[in-house]
């Protein structure tokens, strides 16, 4: 499980990084449509919890190698962890867009994106869960952490896009 330590530690500084960029962008690129406004401050949400999420599951792995247990247990205790804490971000988001539900037309892309990619992310969490392809874990795993970034990825493409994608300017 080390030699993978440095893979994943790598992913989770540029999952972090992805974070302060979203808030970064949210910050210079405010509009000042109501709508708009709150669509963005779900889509910051969504990639700041998608990028912890990431980064706490490269962390995961790093972790548990220390409690010296064997590398399919790690992986198989990594991968239920990671499970949960996809699960929580993506409660925590529902929530959030059910209280302006209808105010603006969803991002119908960002969303089949997302979901085209999570199905992936959590098939490959579930075969280490259930113990099938050991051989596999590490892969698995990094791949299933390189898919929550790259739908953090995604969501901040979105996001900067339509924090200056109709940027006025006002002549002096």
């Amino acid at each position: 499980m080390l030699e993978q330590s440095a893979a994943l530690l790598s992913i989770a500084e540029i999952a972090a990084t992805f974070a302060g960029f979203a808030a970064l962008v949210t910050l210079f690129g405010r509009r000042r449509v109501a709508n708009t406004a709150v669509h963005d401050l779900l889509r910051l949400r969504l990639v700041i919890a998608t990028s912890v999420v990431a980064v706490v599951a490269a962390l995961i792995p790093v972790a548990l190698t220390g409690y010296g247990l064997d590398a399919t247990v790690s992986w198989r205790l990594a991968a239920g962890t990671y499970l949960l804490l996809l699960y929580l971000a993506i409660a925590s988001f529902i929530s959030s867009y059910r209280a302006v539900r209808g105010s603006f037309p969803p991002d119908r892309l960002a969303v089949s994106v997302a979901a085209f990619l999570e199905v992936f992310i959590q098939i490959a969490l579930f075969v280490i869960l259930f113990g099938f392809e050991a051989e596999r874990h590490n892969s698995l795993y990094i791949s299933a952490v390189v898919g929550t970034l790259a739908q953090a990825a995604f969501v901040f493409l979105r996001l900067v896009e339509s924090a200056f994608g109709t940027i006025v300017v006002k002549p002096e």
